[in-house]
């Protein structure tokens, strides 16, 4: 009898192997890197989801001990026990290498913060309502919004929803939810003080869109500063913050009777598609008129432009974003960072001769 009670319990050798192949074959868990690391399982949790709470030896010994056998956290797990999911939805337009050189800074650091990017795009303002719809649907711990084409309402149904959100570069959500600007005032009575001291008595701006704060913000620093000095700055609106909208630009510009001294552009995508419009055409830059950007793309850099812009601190400008998107309560909720003036070679100088 007690031998039949021990066959049942045991199984036939076949059923021995079958339990011990499913075993081997079955994902590492963290109890399996608790043995190996001679510590609790709970130290292993807190090692992945909770790093800055346990000690420095310690942590080494389970993250050996994890690599050893190959072991990967459960994300979920993780989410269902800490109530956070370590992921950031971010909403930005699907065009513009301003942006595309913000993603990779954000991306970096949220990697190195041991949380994820989550990136939902939109092509026009009629898709973002749907947009913001879908990061909602997800458990994110935050959303970063990062374009001026989010109005005000949209912001507020995020925040409505109780999702953290922060605004980046978006002037009009001050005072809504915590947010990163630039300078853009500061940044613009730069340039155009340089364009006066260099001896340009004529500027037309070059804007993305005409409703956008961040466009109008720019443009009225440019007429304040111009203004003191008798100088007149008309505005022309490009219609997207693209290289294809500057290239279009720059062809409206060579219709014009005559050619101001300068451009000032509201960022430096447009402003590249405007030079090489103008190139195209046979208009010198700067010899026939100068152009400034507003931004610091790497692009600005190139040989091929050399840029005069405002230089943005994307990578401190960014930090700050991670900062207020984080579990902490930041000092501010409104983080002004300004810009440096960027002398390139596209601005004529007084030394300069004119083509």
């Amino acid at each position: 009898m007690h031998v039949q009670r021990l066959e049942a319990y045991m199984g036939t050798s076949e059923d021995y192997e079958r339990r011990h192949h499913r075993k081997q074959s079955t994902a590492v868990t963290s109890h399996d890197v608790a043995l190996a690391a001679g510590v609790s399982q709970a130290t292993v949790a807190r090692t992945f989801s909770s790093p800055d709470l346990v000690a420095s030896e310690t942590k080494a010994r389970v993250l050996e001990a994890a690599e050893r056998l190959a072991y990967i956290p459960n994300a979920m797990a993780r989410t269902l026990k800490s109530q956070r999911s370590r992921i950031v939805g971010v909403v930005v337009p699907s065009e513009g290498e301003y942006y595309q050189h913000v993603l990779t800074e954000l991306t970096a650091q949220l990697s190195a913060a041991g949380e994820q990017l989550l990136l939902f795009t939109f092509s026009g303002t009629d898709d973002i309502d749907d947009v913001i719809a879908s990061v909602l649907s997800y458990q994110v711990d935050g959303v970063m919004v990062a374009s001026s084409a989010i109005n005000v309402q949209q912001i507020q149904r995020i925040v409505s929803s109780g999702v953290p959100v922060v605004s980046f570069n978006q002037p009009a959500a001050t005072g809504l939810s915590p947010s990163v600007v630039a300078d853009n005032a500061a940044g613009m009575e730069k340039l155009a003080e340089y364009l006066v001291d260099t001896g340009h008595r004529s500027v037309i701006f070059i804007g993305g869109v005409a409703a956008a704060p961040t466009d109008q913000e720019r443009y009225q620093s440019a007429v304040r500063t111009l203004s003191d000095h008798d100088v007149l700055c008309r505005y022309f609106e490009a219609g997207a913050y693209t290289y294809r909208a500057g290239l279009n630009a720059a062809a409206h510009l060579i219709e014009e009777p005559r050619l101001p001294d300068a451009v000032m552009v509201a960022a430096d995508e447009i402003a590249l598609g405007v030079i090489d419009g103008l190139r195209a055409k046979g208009i010198s830059v700067p010899g026939d008129l100068s152009v400034t950007g507003f931004d610091g793309l790497p692009q600005a850099e190139w040989l091929a432009y050399d840029l005069t812009t405002v230089s943005l601190p994307i990578t401190e400008m960014v930090k700050h974003t991670v900062d207020l998107l984080g579990p902490d309560t930041p000092e501010s909720d409104e983080i002004v960072v300004p810009g440096t003036l960027r002398k390139g070679t596209t601005v004529k100088t007084r030394n300069d001769e004119r083509v």
